[in-house]
């Protein structure tokens, strides 16, 4: 049974937990990178799989899922990865298409969602989304390059791409709005450094750093709640000490591959609010695990972090084929931890 919002807003507060509150999410869809405008089926499988997975698994909080919004068209921009094209940049319109979709997809996932759950929309920072649009640009659409092909673009023409960045900046502010006219209750930010070795600390600090936090100031405006995820997936580093400032009250991580445990984690982020711990792959045991490993792995976590602003979930999106009896089971364990505990 999931916990009352009372304690979940608790919890987000940083007090000290009766339950630990519990959340994980994966996708709905094959390919969360292929724009809703090329079928009808991934908008209604977002809408449709969100209302049965957190109906059958019965959600603490809920974190949307926006597959077939991951990525979006440039406005005036044929070509992304044409500096000439791609200096035309200009804001999308209040009516864009991609902008109007998530009003309607969030309003329709939210209508479905039974109780007063706490719900988060999701937005990706300019760096991912303008990376994206350029692996999507590629003949076979292989986003696993957009990371060479960022750095590619970025050594060439460092003013060029920085302009596009503060105008996607602007995208995503308004994308930060609808979700707020929707009816949702925080956001959840995703942000991730450039993998490529050329791409330093010093574009961190002068270009990445000022646009993630001006959208993090859009975020603290509109709402209480928001979820800073320093993401890590495929694999991806990040250097957390880079986003110790970055002001948001709940914070989430790739624990083991950023080399940082919730509790150091915590310390590292002055106390706040921290959210993650389990692994988020196939070889993780989230996916292939006992109840009897699933439970002592929750264990380990809350015993090496506390109950207090201490939120049991994953690194990142787990895979979409995660059985749901596993995430009730890891629930479960993270809810009857302090009265188990009692009982040892």
């Amino acid at each position: 049974m999931a916990l009352s919002r009372a304690e979940v807003l608790a919890a987000f507060s940083g007090a000290t937990e009766t339950q630990v509150p519990f959340s994980v999410w994966h996708h709905f869809n094959p390919n969360a990178h292929t724009l809703a405008t090329v079928s009808s089926a991934i908008f209604k499988n977002d809408v449709n799989g969100e209302h049965e997975y957190v109906k059958n698994v019965d959600s603490d909080f809920v974190k949307l899922m926006d597959d077939g919004y991951f990525t979006y068209g440039l406005q005036d921009v044929d070509d992304p990865s044409d500096l000439n094209s791609l200096a035309q940049i200009k804001e999308i319109n209040d009516d864009n298409p991609w902008l109007t979709g998530q009003y309607e997809l969030i309003s329709q996932q939210i209508a479905g969602i039974e109780g007063q759950k706490i719900i988060f929309s999701n937005v990706f920072s300019a760096i991912t989304l303008f990376k994206w649009a350029l692996g999507m640009n590629t003949p076979n659409q292989d986003t696993s390059k957009s990371n060479q092909l960022f750095a590619d673009l970025y050594l060439k023409a460092p003013k060029i791409v920085t302009n596009a960045l503060k105008v996607i900046n602007q995208d995503i502010i308004k994308q930060v709005q609808i979700g707020k006219q929707a009816g949702v209750n925080g956001v959840f930010f995703s942000t991730q450094e450039i993998q490529d070795a050329r791409i330093d600390q010093d574009f961190f600090e002068s270009v990445q750093k000022p646009l993630d936090q001006e959208i993090i100031n859009a975020i603290n405006h509109d709402f209480e709640l928001g979820i800073l995820h320093v993401c890590g997936h495929n694999g991806a580093k990040n250097h957390l000490p880079w986003f110790v400032d970055y002001d948001l009250p709940i914070i989430n991580w790739s624990t083991d591959i950023d080399g940082y445990p919730l509790s150091a984690g915590k310390q590292l982020f002055d106390n706040k609010v921290v959210l993650g711990g389990l692994g988020s792959t196939e070889s993780d045991l989230l996916y292939k695990g006992t109840q009897t490993q699933i439970q002592a792995k929750v264990d380990q976590l809350i015993d090496d972090a506390g109950t207090a602003g201490v939120i049991i979930g994953a690194d990142c999106t787990i895979p979409r084929d995660t059985p749901d009896e596993h995430i009730r089971w890891a629930a479960e364990a993270a809810h009857s931890y302090l009265d188990r505990k009692k009982a040892r």
